[in-house]
């Protein structure tokens, strides 16, 4: 069978699956079954999912997700988390919409105290979503900020994915990490520009607020208060760039940082290690088993030769540099749509490497546009895996209603990747100035 027509009959399988109501997992796991006896012909391929779901999970990359889990856990629950949108809080004032730009600043910040976005998506949304409800906010509106807010922990350093991205590159480690951080922002700011007009031209999507506005030595004394969440900030990033430990490593070093700012705040206690270990194990339990079901789906789609066939195409296009890079973009996007970015960067990096030397694209700039294109791929339905997280720390909200809160905002995404694409400096002008040309 051609490659084209798996990747049609596979995509089309997987979404009448997923509205079927059927959970992620087992939609995948039972995709994968048939997929594989089909590509190899029999029971044999049953053999190749169990060992591709061991693989999946007992990877030593992995172990940064349920450390990053744990971190936040343990903010979250010692009520340090609380701090930062405190802090936020007091500086946007009672202004209407206010729980949606605490999300986008309270989102930014913990983007540069963590590595893994898909924690960061699921502490938001246990932490404010359950409010923003009761406050009769629109759930598209809320539900759109949090996976958005999350997704910036992919971008803004630290990045887990941004590190294994140059690891697997083969390009600095340092220069990638600290790209992100004006693109982060760039991106942080086209939320915070869009809910603004969509609050003002339809004000009954949020309510307004009548307390009035803190006085300006309460805001300071706020953001004083967070001084200790850097030491958060140096025992991951500060560990990284300084060659201290690995990025594995230093997910494992920012979890015991985030027990120091407990202790330092004097909020740690038997109690609140074990609710965040319980608490990381179920999120980290959750999202590995979806991990190892996308893997296994990625060994299926790999054997049946469709994404090899799918790069491929675009690879071998005479087009100019800058329509063929659009191009890579773009399938990177459409991969998003089936698999998640671990099995994306496994499959592309390999392919898209020894290429862009020749197209003459600065490899920090290309490898930053392929981690916002990967970011979108993790927002984008059917299979967004952000967007399932979201749903298991949220299971009041439907999985349709997920997915159409995220159709504004990954066209949004799609904008920042275009700004990105027609003015390289956004991303290369901090790594240039900090680590030099």
């Amino acid at each position: 069978m051609e490659w084209w027509a798996v990747l049609m009959i596979g995509f089309t399988l997987l979404i009448l699956l997923l509205l079927s109501g059927i959970p992620v997992a087992f939609a995948f796991a039972g995709l994968n079954i048939v997929g594989l006896m089909w590509v190899t012909g029999g029971a044999q391929g049953l053999l190749l999912i169990t060992g591709s779901v061991v693989d999946s999970v007992a990877n030593f990359r992995f172990i940064a997700a349920p450390m990053f889990f744990l971190m936040g856990a343990v903010l979250y629950r010692s009520g340090a988390f609380g701090l930062i949108i405190d802090a936020v809080d007091k500086w946007i004032g009672a202004v209407r919409a206010r729980l949606l730009y605490v999300t986008m600043g309270s989102g930014t910040i913990l983007a540069t105290l963590s590595g893994a976005g898909i924690a960061d998506t699921a502490l938001l949304g246990s932490t404010l979503y359950p409010e923003m409800e009761k406050r009769g906010y629109s759930p598209r509106l809320a539900l759109g900020t949090i996976f958005n807010s999350g997704l910036l922990a992919a971008i803004i350093p630290p990045s887990g994915l941004a590190v294994l991205t140059a690891t697997l590159a083969q390009i600095p480690v340092g220069k990638l990490l600290v790209s992100g951080f004006f693109p982060g922002l760039m991106m942080a700011t086209t939320y915070v520009i869009f809910v603004f007009i969509r609050v003002r031209l339809n004000p009954s999507l949020a309510p307004v607020y009548d307390e009035p506005p803190a006085p300006m030595k309460i805001k300071l004394y706020s953001t004083v208060k967070l001084a200790p969440f850097s030491v958060v900030f140096f025992m991951v990033m500060g560990f990284i760039l300084l060659g201290i430990t690995t990025p594995s490593e230093a997910a494992a070093t920012g979890a015991i940082g985030a027990v120091i700012v407990a202790l330092i705040y004097r909020r740690f206690s038997i109690g609140v290690l074990n609710d965040a270990l319980r608490d990381a194990m179920r999120i980290a339990g959750m999202i590995l088993l979806i991990i190892s079901g996308s893997i296994a789906m990625s060994q299926t789609l790999a054997l049946s030769g469709a994404t090899q066939g799918f790069l491929n195409l675009l690879v071998g296009l005479d087009l100019p540099p800058t329509l063929l890079l659009l191009a890579m973009l773009g399938a990177i996007i459409l991969l998003g749509l089936f698999l998640d970015q671990i099995s994306m960067m496994m499959v592309a990096i390999p392919i898209f490497s020894p290429i862009i030397g020749p197209l003459g694209f600065d490899p920090i700039w290309f490898w930053m546009l392929f981690l916002v294109a990967i970011s979108i791929g993790a927002e984008t339905p059917p299979f967004g895996l952000v967007l399932f997280a979201l749903k298991g720390v949220i299971p009041t909200a439907s999985i349709t209603e997920i997915y159409k809160a995220a159709i504004p905002f990954v066209l949004l995404d799609l904008v920042s990747l275009g700004i990105l694409v027609a003015f390289p400096q956004i991303v290369l002008f901090l790594p240039n100035l900090a680590l030099g040309t």
